[in-house]
């Protein structure tokens, strides 16, 4: 599915249902404590309109915000892409 077809098929339920997310600020900040991001999926878990959330933050290769239960800012990306298994840290080429 593309970013639009995606987008209008979440737009299409957010028009009769106002997600638990809607308004907190968690939601879109730029970086979240653990704590904050377990909070945050908490909210998403809860959610019946996750899918949709996760499929447009998907196709749409959103890289900010926290959506459908995933933490999507860059610095958490980042910081999980760099850390390899057994926990040591490497860098990208």
């Amino acid at each position: 599915m593309n970013a639009d077809a995606a987008w209008d098929a979440l737009n299409a339920v957010l028009h009769d249902y106002t997600p638990p997310c809607d308004g907190r600020v968690l939601f879109t900040a730029d970086e979240l404590t653990d704590e904050q991001r377990a909070t945050c999926a908490v909210v998403c878990a809860t959610c019946p309109i996750a899918d949709l959330c996760g499929s447009y933050a998907a196709a749409a290769k959103v890289d900010s915000g926290f959506w459908a239960g995933a933490d999507r800012s860059p610095k958490r990306k980042r910081a999980t892409k760099t850390t390899a298994p057994g926990g040591s840290r490497h860098s990208r080429k």
